[in-house]
């Protein structure tokens, strides 16, 4: 996993150099700089999760390794999916959308996302099951699923919704920008812009929340991890399902629209 993750880094590097270093299409460098905006949390969130893999691969007490992956596999669940978002921005950026090239990343998105968030739900059900080693309440586990549930709807929801109405042009209008341009100006430049920082302020926030706790985790020593009050792990797992379904959330509201 560790390997898997840096190589992921490598090519979401190898991506930003590129991206940085050829010229978009005309009109094409708010969505590519839109996708440089996606790439560089995911970077550094997949390098940090694959040092804290290579942690828990010298491991020889079982909980805190399983605790350790247990924040890893958010963090990467949450990256992966920002860097499939950001690759769509990159298809108008570089004018690739003439046989609904978008349209079909859309689609991938949808998937990605749900497959995403149900890994990490069994993820957290997998969490108590494996720490507390006797029967989990029921209550836990219908929360964890539940919670997991809310956010594949949520997921879906807002991949399906429309985006809302162009507001009525500014006087006066944006430099270079015609009033027949400015619905498409406003939904790229400003209403979908804003999303994307949002999304990728949610990575960097989770990605760095996430790998400090993973830290935090290595350096309590081994005679401590005997056992765990079973109120922290319900909630080490609850906080590891809500953070990277916020993450993902926020990534399909960033998408590009066909």
């Amino acid at each position: 996993m560790s390997a898997f993750c840096g190589i992921m880094a490598g090519f979401v590097f190898a991506g930003l150099v590129t991206v940085i270093g050829q010229k978009s299409a005309a009109g094409g460098d708010g969505h590519a700089s839109r996708g440089l905006k996606l790439f560089l949390p995911c970077f550094i969130g997949l390098a940090m999760a694959s040092y804290l893999y290579a942690l828990t691969s010298g491991e020889l007490v079982c909980t805190r390794a399983i605790t350790e992956q247990l924040f890893s596999g958010a963090i990467l669940a949450a990256d992966a999916l920002i860097v499939i978002v950001a690759l769509a921005w990159l298809l108008p950026a570089y004018d690739r959308n003439k046989h609904g090239e978008v349209r079909f990343f859309r689609g991938l998105i949808q998937v990605a996302a749900q497959f995403a968030m149900l890994m990490v739900t069994v993820s957290a059900d997998a969490f108590n099951n494996s720490v507390l080693r006797q029967p989990v309440a029921d209550w836990a586990t219908a929360l964890v699923y539940g919670g997991g549930g809310v956010f594949m709807v949520a997921i879906l929801f807002f991949w399906w919704k429309p985006l809302p109405s162009a507001p009525p042009p500014p006087v006066p209008l944006p430099t270079g920008v015609t009033a027949a341009e400015w619905p498409g100006h406003w939904r790229d430049e400003i209403h979908l812009n804003r999303r994307v920082q949002v999304a990728a302020r949610a990575a960097v926030a989770v990605g760095g929340l996430l790998a400090v706790a993973g830290g935090c985790v290595v350096g309590i020593a081994w005679n401590h991890w005997a056992s765990m009050p079973t109120w922290l792990v319900y909630t080490l797992a609850g906080v590891t399902l809500v953070l990277p379904g916020l993450v993902i959330t926020t990534a399909v509201r960033s998408a590009p629209r066909a």
